[in-house]
């Protein structure tokens, strides 16, 4: 029963074989898990506090962003409790000036570009599942996409991160400092990782300025 979980998960819990169906299955539909419950946490704070109880009891917990992947990362095996990071989906700040931007690991992709794109900026990464991809998704996987030639992977485009390691911990990482270079830089250590080492729950990222003109050759 998740029940104990429900008491503190804002976003509800999705139960049952219908309502988790589009969290068990790939994108490409080529892999299949048999998760039973969904977890839909809205704050950094209920990721945590889901994470602290699963980590006591031995529960095994399989994040997910926008489940768009073409490997079955995302995709439970067996029954785990799937985490849904699509609720935290809050920009938390924009400086227009350096570009640095801040938000929520479940904002989709697509949604940051347009609200960079009314302040001059754009995002670093563009995919073809930009409408549905989540930016902590894409920091989990290091999504490489159309952009990466010029303004090169995420371990460069990064400036900070929120992470929630297995036992519930917060570990706050989250500066927009470009010029950093004081200890070690633990922000990279998450940056593909996969969800392995912890959940990220936000982004502090570089957005360059968008570009004046465009130009296809064929």
């Amino acid at each position: 029963s998740c029940a104990p979980l429900a008491s503190f998960v804002s976003g509800g819990v999705l139960e049952g074989a219908a309502d988790c169906e589009s969290y068990n299955v790939d994108w490409m539909r080529k892999y299949r898990g048999r998760a039973s419950a969904v977890l839909r946490p809205k704050s950094t704070h209920e990721v945590s506090a889901i994470l602290a109880y699963c980590h006591s009891r031995r529960l095994a917990v399989v994040p997910q962003g926008g489940n768009t992947g073409l490997v079955g990362g995302s995709v439970p095996i067996a029954d785990e409790l799937v985490l849904s990071l699509r609720g935290l989906d809050r920009v938390r700040s924009f400086d227009a000036d350096s570009g640095a931007l801040v938000a929520d690991a479940g904002c989709v992709l697509e949604s940051l570009d347009s609200f960079v794109r009314a302040h001059g900026h754009c995002m670093p990464l563009d995919l073809g599942a930009k409408g549905s991809c989540t930016i902590g998704g894409n920091v989990s996987t290091n999504a490489g996409g159309l952009r990466f030639l010029r303004y090169g992977s995420l371990h460069g485009s990064v400036l900070g991160l929120e992470v929630v390691r297995a036992d519930g911990t917060v570990l706050d990482l989250l500066t927009t400092l470009r010029k950093d270079n004081v200890g070690y830089d633990l922000k990279q250590l998450f940056i593909g990782s996969e969800g392995t080492l912890g959940v990220v729950t936000g982004v502090a990222i570089h957005t360059p300025r968008a570009p004046r003109a465009t130009h296809v050759a064929l």
